[in-house]
């Protein structure tokens, strides 16, 4: 098989360090596809080599399943991650496995990525204390720095010296799991013995280093040297487990590492992301529903309380928010609100509340231009009547000069009238121009059985001006879109609200409106609703 192929991506966003490992078969792609189904996947920036585009998958038979840039053949793709193996995404691999570790143990640490990037983790605990992963096999580590421990990993050589030195070395691996993704194993290597490896629920870190199998006095040893930390670590497991003797099933991995991924997705979320925390509330529920796993549970519980605490406040900063604009609509407020919408639990009623502050908002806002227009017409009246008034006391060369001010100033109006009238006229002239660019992608789009953005049909079609437009702009070219399409026929424009963004479903819900057609409210049911007129026009 031709390996040749991006194996490695993250999930999220270009700049995520959430690793991705596409499976190798068919079937195992198959799983991956509906295990991550509402995940973004990206060529990240976090990879050495990375370009930032977005990927998708390509199921194959006559090579391995890989990943492929999105909307693009593998050959015009300029990415040198196509000559990169899954090892390069191991610092990826090792910060995302250590988080959740020191967080079963209550732990939390702040990871950093040193140059040349993906060549180590440096792990700063919260007590001071620091440790090294080193990844890079060209380079040795340094034994002498500053690093409370080191950590070797997959294929890094050790000189005998340090290892007679020290009396251990501790090296981690990873195994890849059936359906994507990878386990890491702890290692304790001591000289003349080879490596031992545990899982990572039976290793803990104490005051004097990693509680393996092999090396039990690092819990049972008093604390006689190195740094002593400024808070108690968490206490260590009663039990060690030799993973050698109780082996993890693959099912049980792949739903620990479903947990682990939900409950990183929860804290992204809780971060950066507050408008998708419903749907990651959510996803926890579902696992909570499926997990009877004791410590998943426990993690799961934890992370659904912060969750829905996080859920609670943005909801009630949005209800407070909507009440105040009911109470005195102003653009600021607005603005706030508006901010607020694209949450996935947002009911009809607040909906229709925004719905209303909005239309009274603009009301105002058309209300407050008559009457600046009738105050000017009303001004302009009264320097008009007091013209003609004081006309027949003016001299021949006053009379004159007013006559050119005059004359002057109407000009001006008939400019900045003629100005407008012409940004008018392009702006649908524009729109117009745009549309069947717009249009005839959705139906290739729709051809291919796919879907697609904005900024797609731009590279497709080579219109810049489609990146650049407004809401209200992309607003009208769909509206323009849709002008000839049958009153019981589907709309095209489902084809770019099945992206499931908020904005694509917001402007979807906004043309139903002025095309008078009835969408469901809430945005899962408009998912579904999209995804059947899809259906329909392929």
């Amino acid at each position: 098989m031709d390996r040749r192929l991006i194996r490695t991506a993250v999930f999220g966003s270009p700049d995520s360090d959430d690793p991705a490992l596409c499976p190798e078969t068919p079937d195992e792609l198959d799983a991956f596809r509906r295990e991550h189904a509402d995940v973004t996947i990206w060529c990240g920036t976090m990879f050495e080599g990375g370009c930032g585009r977005r990927l998708t998958t390509r199921r194959c038979t006559d090579k391995i399943c890989h990943f492929a840039h999105y909307g693009t053949s593998d050959e015009s793709v300029r990415c040198s991650r196509t000559g990169r193996g899954k090892d390069s995404a191991d610092h990826l691999y090792a910060k995302a496995h250590l988080a959740a570790w020191l967080h079963a143990q209550g732990l939390t640490a702040q990871f950093t990525y040193p140059e040349p990037l993906g060549s180590a983790v440096l792990v700063q605990l919260e007590d001071g204390r620091t440790l090294l992963v080193h990844l890079d096999r060209n380079q040795p580590a340094d034994w002498n720095g500053d690093s409370w421990e080191i950590i070797l990993g997959p294929g890094v050589l050790v000189p005998a010296g340090i290892l007679s030195e020290r009396g251990y070395v501790q090296r981690l691996r990873f195994e890849d799991r059936p359906g994507g993704g990878r386990i890491m194993r702890f290692g304790t290597e001591h000289p003349g013995q080879g490596t031992t490896w545990d899982s990572l629920e039976s290793v803990t870190l104490t005051p004097r280093g990693l509680n393996t199998t092999t090396r039990p006095d690092a819990v049972r040893a008093p604390l006689t040297e190195g740094p002593r930390p400024q808070q108690p670590p968490a206490p260590a497991r009663g039990t060690i487990i030799d993973i050698t003797s109780q082996p993890a099933s693959a099912g049980s991995a792949r739903q620990d590492d479903a947990v682990k991924l939900a409950v990183m997705h929860l804290d992204r979320a809780l971060r950066e992301q507050p408008e998708l925390l419903y749907t990651r509330v959510g996803a926890i529920k579902r696992l909570l529903e499926k997990d009877h796993l004791p410590e998943n549970v426990a993690r799961l519980r934890l992370a659904l309380k912060r969750g829905q605490a996080g859920l609670d406040q943005r909801t009630q900063e949005r209800q407070s928010l909507l009440q105040q604009l009911h109470q005195t609509p102003t653009d600021a407020l607005l603005t706030q609100v508006s901010k607020l919408m694209n949450d996935a639990n947002v009911s009809s009623a607040e909906r229709e509340m925004h719905r209303v502050a909005r239309e009274k908002i603009n009301a105002e806002q058309a209300a407050r231009r008559r009457r600046q227009q009738e105050q000017s017409a009303a001004q302009r009246r009264q320097r008009e009547a007091e013209q003609r008034a004081w006309r027949e006391q003016r001299t021949p060369a006053r009379e004159q000069e007013e006559a050119e001010r005059r004359e002057r100033a109407e000009r001006e109006e008939a400019r900045l009238q003629t100005a407008a009238l012409q940004a008018e006229k392009e702006r649908a002239e524009k729109i117009a121009y745009l549309a069947p660019f717009v249009l005839g992608a959705l139906k290739k789009a729709a051809r291919e059985r796919r879907v697609t953005t904005w900024l797609e049909i731009r590279e497709r079609t080579g219109q810049r001006d489609l990146i650049r437009l407004s809401y209200e702009d992309r607003l009208s070219v769909l509206q323009a879109v849709e002008k000839k399409t049958k009153p019981d026929a589907p709309l095209w424009s489902a084809i770019l609200a099945a992206t499931g963004t908020p904005e694509a479903l917001n402007l979807y819900r906004d043309l139903a409106t002025l095309l008078r057609r009835p969408v469901p409210d809430d945005d899962t049911e408009l998912l579904a609703h999209v995804a059947a007129d899809c259906v329909r026009l392929r």
